[in-house]
């Protein structure tokens, strides 16, 4: 096992875990970085070596969290509006602490300006970029596990909705393929000052998605938009601040007028495999039930 310890930011996270999993499986020690105690146990039954409870707005919480790490991937909060701040916290914590290797979890295209939760990531890139650290930065697509959710409603009603065109394309991603590339940068230092876009394998539409997911199931199921408006008043219903509110409605409304499309080829070069296509994962959670 390497002697080398990862800090992992955002490491209770839906991303954070399958990360901690798949570092684990390649024998990456992790210190998870937790902002609950409470979550400790959980960590460590997935394989992390130590938990550090700290706060991401507090740059001697994070000066502490690096200390005898010698690598750090970060995972920025979702659309949180101070994601520069913390990121460049990070950043000069590691530079303070001397790390080898910052791998920031990014997003594919952060050049999309005009969605804020790809502009600062953009923007955490070029401070990243500029810092003299050794990095790697990760651009993940969006997330086939996007639709677990929503899994229960397309078995009892065999609709799928999201909030743009059934007809736009995506280049979705398996999560655990995300998780296994980003173990695969960590275990080697071949990865250093190279940005990588990790993308799924097939442009599908949610017209498309529906067709995969009736032939699993062996039912009719169809995707249906619903208004921007039903979404924010479905994200304020479960609690969700008008900011972040604001940040899904701009992200959504630019989806769908531009789709989100990528190219699995690097994905593909890291895992030395195939990428996983939709089929299968929506087979496995047929499967399951």
């Amino acid at each position: 096992m390497s002697e080398d310890l990862l800090l992992l930011s955002g490491a209770n996270g839906r991303t954070g875990r399958a990360i901690l999993k798949a570092m684990v499986s390649r024998g990456i020690r992790v210190r998870a970085f937790i902002r609950d105690a409470g979550q400790a146990s959980e960590l460590e039954a997935l394989g992390a070596a130590e938990c550090f409870v700290g706060d991401m707005t507090d740059a001697q919480s994070m000066e502490a969290a690096v200390q005898g790490c010698t690598k750090l991937l970060h995972i920025g909060p979702p659309m949180h509006p101070e994601e520069i701040e913390i990121t460049q916290r990070f950043i000069d914590a590691a530079k303070k602490a001397d790390l080898d290797h910052f791998i920031y979890y990014s997003v594919m295209h952060p050049l999309r300006r005009d969605v804020r939760h790809h502009r600062l990531k953009l923007e955490c890139e070029e401070a990243l970029v500029e810092s003299g650290l050794q990095y790697t930065i990760l651009q993940p697509g969006r997330y086939m596990q996007h639709f677990v959710p929503q899994w229960p409603n397309i078995l009892e009603k065999g609709v799928i909705t999201m909030p743009f065109s059934t007809q736009q394309e995506f280049s979705i991603v398996d999560l655990a393929d995300l998780a296994e590339a980003a173990a695969v940068v960590a275990s080697s230092n071949e990865h250093h000052y190279a940005t990588y876009e990790l993308s799924g394998p097939e442009l599908l539409s949610h017209d498309n998605i529906a067709e995969i997911m009736s032939k699993a199931l062996d039912r009719p199921v169809r995707a249906e938009q619903v208004s921007l408006d039903a979404m924010a008043d479905k994200a304020r219903a479960a609690g969700a601040n008008e900011d972040r509110i604001g940040q899904m409605v701009a992200m959504n409304g630019h989806y769908d007028r531009h789709g989100f499309r990528g190219n699995s080829n690097v994905l593909q070069m890291l895992l030395g495999r195939p990428a996983t296509r939709l089929k299968s994962y929506v087979q496995d959670l047929a499967d399951k039930g």
